[in-house]
């Protein structure tokens, strides 16, 4: 019998599938995974999400952010937790005003996915001052940031009201964890901002990385499809990581059976979700911010496929 958590997604899914344009196809799967941590059933939490992006279309121009084939997994995430388009539009006005008084620098995708992030983590517009406080405290050098990650969970510690000292002593306790455990140092910032929400201490990451690393590497491609700081992720959410893998075989057999098969990165990310999900962790947010670096990493080939073709031109 396939755990609770998968039969949910794909419930919702297949609701998801229907409502939305054939297009729209990878969307309406993210859209079914930050829908996971709804309380309603799958009926009403497709009608609050479809909703919600009636209403974003309302509210957000056609070219601004979040894109149209966003919109839908904003809407469920906003109605996973009861929030809606109106009090992210607020958020986002108030990240606006706050960065033009202060100063300071830009946010990715103009800010939507961190207006999203507050919004969901059950924060307010009274945060954004907090949300920049953090921000500055935990900047990265600009050579090794990941703005998007670093974001985020600024956001959600300000909306769980955490100072910009605690924050960046979470940051510093997880990276010695994962360094400890012996997750390779590459894939220690990529995970870095998630472990920290999550805050396990360095003996029971240690414990939970070793025995989940070992269950992922049983199940061939799925290593590959996660990556390691994939399995970081979830190291730091669980007491067990042998269960964790258990869970990560589950979700990654689901998430083939699907039709169409999702491939590369949307794959991976969508078994880390459902994985996560499976643990009870909430991670507010998490599923928007996937498919948009999915969308960023596929322009970006766009735009080296069309340089490569205008060199060879240019050369001939």
């Amino acid at each position: 019998m396939a755990h609770a958590v998968i039969e949910r997604f794909q419930a919702l899914e297949s609701v998801f599938i229907e409502a939305v344009k054939r297009s729209e196809r990878l969307s309406a799967r993210f859209a079914a995974a930050a829908a996971l941590d709804a309380d309603s059933d799958v009926a009403t939490t497709v009608r609050r999400a479809l909703r919600e992006r009636d209403a974003l279309d309302a509210c957000v121009s056609r070219w601004s952010h979040p894109s149209k084939p966003m919109r839908i997994v904003y809407g469920a995430a906003l109605a996973a937790v009861n929030r809606d388009a109106g009090a992210y539009a607020e958020t986002h006005a108030a990240l606006k005003e706050t960065r033009k008084a202060r100063g300071g620098r830009r946010l990715s995708l103009d800010g939507s996915c961190t207006a999203l992030t507050l919004t969901a983590a059950g924060g307010s517009p009274a945060q954004t001052g907090m949300f920049f406080d953090i921000l500055e405290a935990i900047a990265a050098p600009w050579w090794r940031r990941d703005a998007a990650a670093e974001e985020a969970y600024a956001a959600i510690m300000a909306a769980d009201g955490e100072t910009p000292e605690t924050a960046e002593a979470r940051l510093g306790k997880a990276r010695d964890a994962m360094l400890g455990a012996g997750v390779p140092k590459g894939q220690v910032n990529k995970a870095v901002y998630e472990v920290a929400l999550a805050d396990p201490s360095p003996m029971r990451f240690a414990k939970t990385w070793t025995a989940l690393s070992i269950a992922a590497r049983s199940e061939k491609g799925l290593v590959r499809h996660t990556g390691l700081s994939g399995l970081a992720i979830l190291a730091a959410q669980v007491d067990d990581g042998s269960a964790a893998g258990d869970a990560l075989v589950e979700a990654n057999t689901a998430i083939r059976a699907l039709k169409p098969k999702p491939q590369g990165m949307a794959a991976g990310r969508l078994v880390l979700r459902l994985a996560v999900a499976m643990t009870g962790r909430k991670t507010p947010g998490a599923a928007a911010r996937d498919l948009s670096a999915i969308f960023a990493a596929q322009q970006a080939a766009v735009v080296a496929a069309t340089a490569g073709v205008v060199a060879v031109t240019a050369a001939g």
